[in-house]
């Protein structure tokens, strides 16, 4: 696949001189970075804010994070990240999640923090996920014509060790991030919880979602009901015929509508199920990019659903959740991620840099050390579990959900509806292994397994197989991702 056409005719006509390098495609810049032996420092990125006169595109590297102090300063209001549909929009000819960081090309604000020109070799994703453009910095400046530049980025450049909150195990934080002052210029904190409702205003769930959820509740729902729903919304649509159509579910042929893909492939639970959890998601607008942007979301969460379903079906037959709710329940098991970075944008921001520079240290932990210590703290403390069960509580998902949502960190419960968390947890340890998700890197514990009547060479075996189809996954998750 060759770059971005735009991005190829901005380097023509100004005259630069250029190298573009193929590697294997990446879900993230880190990756990216990481794959091509290049210094995070080097390694130039685009995120799109929505400002005051339009779209904003602030370029910087992916060595630092955003000041959003400092970029609302230059818009005369707080920045909005842009959602993935708008991204889409403002770059049609380039990959889904891809920023090329040359807003002139498109025709957009553009604002270049200076730290971007301290290195005099840089590189640069030209719009598609496997190729990056290596530029010398006047050609880079070339490009850059008519942009502002203006400091819209943390600190300086580099990793160094250094502790989040003063104690406990040392987190690499972005060098020269205060990161005291940082959190507590955030989002206000509400005094008490029981006054959050009032204070942030929780998105509402889509419709097509509402429709499905009253459907399922319904006794006389069925096949042909459900599909006219989903017809409604073409994008759902194609969604659940990608997922029919994989080779996951075992189905010999092609199915040839929706109707034929939930009557005759997925049935009705846990076609469902799965147009739920896929319009649910559409409520968000969140960063695309790094560990726990919109692409590892949808990575993971497809991955987790399908081995969660999988091993649900290992379990004794009289202990066995329903095959939807525990596919739904794989699905959205991590939705205050979405939820964190729909309501507190900067601290999500800070949160997805943090989690990419520290790989080892469970999210969890991270969450305490630094979104503990702001203004927001009331809400932030809560942790991604509390605050999406805060959601799913909310929009009246099934309480399996909700518990899910709620406990999937914690081995130890055994309280209501204790199968779903417990096996969100047993998936999200294997699946770690290959690198998915969040999960400390520990086997599943033994007594848990127990509970669940699930061998550990049976849930070896199944790990397996699942990993063996694994392409399908990706192909899936990548096209929820767009």
């Amino acid at each position: 696949m060759s770059i971005a056409a735009t991005v190829q005719q901005a380097l023509a006509r100004a005259g630069v001189v250029y190298e573009v390098r193929g590697h294997t495609a990446t879900e993230s810049l880190e990756a990216a970075a990481r794959t091509c032996g290049v210094s995070f420092r080097r390694f130039v990125r685009g995120v799109l804010l929505k400002g005051a006169r339009g779209p904003l595109l602030v370029v910087l590297p992916l060595s630092r994070s955003i000041d959003f102090q400092a970029v609302g300063k230059l818009l005369g209001r707080r920045p909005v990240p842009a959602s993935a549909d708008e991204t889409a929009a403002v770059f049609p000819d380039c990959d889904p999640g891809t920023v090329p960081p040359l807003g002139a090309a498109y025709g957009i604000e553009t604002v270049v923090d200076p730290s971007v020109y301290d290195s005099e070799d840089l590189c640069f994703e030209p719009g598609v996920h496997d190729m990056v453009v290596h530029i010398r910095r006047s050609g880079f400046r070339r490009l850059q014509a008519g942009a502002r530049v203006a400091g819209c980025a943390q600190a300086t450049s580099g990793l160094q060790s250094g502790t989040a909150g003063g104690s406990g195990s040392e987190l690499r934080v972005p060098e020269g991030i205060d990161l005291d002052s940082m959190v507590a210029s955030f989002t206000p904190a509400p005094e008490v919880r029981r006054h959050i409702e009032e204070l942030y205003e929780l998105p509402p769930m889509p419709a097509v979602a509402q429709r499905i959820l009253r459907l399922r509740a319904d006794p006389a729902a069925s096949a042909e009901r459900l599909a006219a729903i989903v017809e409604l919304d073409p994008s759902l649509s194609a969604q659940v015929m990608r997922y029919a159509g994989s080779p996951f579910f075992g189905y010999c042929g092609k199915p040839e509508s929706i109707r034929d893909a939930i009557a005759r492939v997925l049935g009705f639970d846990l076609a469902a199920s799965m147009a739920l959890g896929l319009a649910a998601g559409r409520a968000f607008r969140n960063p695309l990019d790094g560990p726990l942007g919109m692409h590892a979301f949808r990575r993971h969460s497809t991955y987790c659903a399908a081995l969660v379903q999988a091993l649900a079906k290992a379990m004794p037959a009289g202990s066995r959740p329903q095959p939807g709710i525990a596919y739904l329940a794989g699905l959205l098991h991590n939705f205050g991620f979405l939820l964190m970075g729909h309501l507190f944008q900067p601290e999500f921001f800070l949160l997805n840099r943090l989690v990419a520079a520290n790989p080892e240290t469970p999210v969890t932990a991270i969450e305490k050390r630094v979104l503990c210590m702001g203004r927001a703290r009331d809400v932030l403390c809560m942790g991604h579990p509390s605050i999406g069960a805060w959601l799913t509580h909310s929009w009246k998902l099934p309480d399996e959900v909700t518990v899910t949502v709620c406990e999937h960190h914690n081995e130890d419960y055994d309280g209501e509806h204790a199968a779903y968390p417990n096996l969100v947890l047993v998936a999200n340890r294997l699946l770690r292994r290959h690198g998915i998700g969040d999960e400390i890197l520990e086997p599943p514990p033994e007594a848990l397994l127990a509970r669940l009547g699930l061998a550990p060479e049976r849930t070896e075996e199944i790990l397996e197989a699942l990993m063996v189809s694994g392409s399908s996954i990706d192909v899936i998750a990548r096209h929820l991702a767009a």
